[in-house]
């Protein structure tokens, strides 16, 4: 008798942990859909990066010199493959936007010597540069990349 009441005890027991797993499971599907429908899955999905975020920048996609600027210092966010300057064509699309030369911190490939400053310059943003949520700004201002040339 003592057997039999025990076998019903665990055999409750199992049951429990089955429903609370998946009561469990569905409680993190229906939020998962709630932030999908709300603008976005991720952890501060729909936030925006304020001005004062520092963007590391290169004039090229190749070049070892990095610099950094303010996201708000930066205009017209774009894919190409030729970049600023020498007009360097990059194996493949990258995100360029421009900057004004005197708001660079560090330094890149650019040296005022063809007039004086200061002078609206093309810059790359290379994605292992930079931060994921500047890199996802960028990405949503850029829009979809366009695919590779073979020229």
């Amino acid at each position: 008798m003592w057997a039999l009441v025990k076998g019903m005890a665990s055999l409750l027991w199992t049951l429990a942990k089955g429903i609370a797993s998946l009561l469990w499971v569905s409680a993190k599907l229906l939020l998962g859909a709630v932030r999908l429908v709300r603008g976005g899955a991720g952890l501060g999905a729909g936030r925006k990066i304020a001005g004062r975020t520092s963007v590391r920048i290169r004039r090229q996609w190749d070049d070892h010199r990095i610099g950094a600027v303010r996201w708000s210092e930066l205009s017209n966010v774009h894919w190409d493959s030729v970049s600023g300057g020498t007009q360097a064509q990059s194996p493949e699309p990258y995100i360029h936007a421009y900057v004004w030369c005197n708001k660079v911190k560090g330094t890149i490939a650019h040296s005022c010597i063809h007039g004086p400053g200061p002078h609206n310059i093309k810059v790359c943003l290379v994605r292992k540069d930079n931060s994921k949520e500047v890199w996802n700004r960028a990405l949503d201002l850029a829009g979809p990349r366009p695919g590779k040339r073979y020229w």
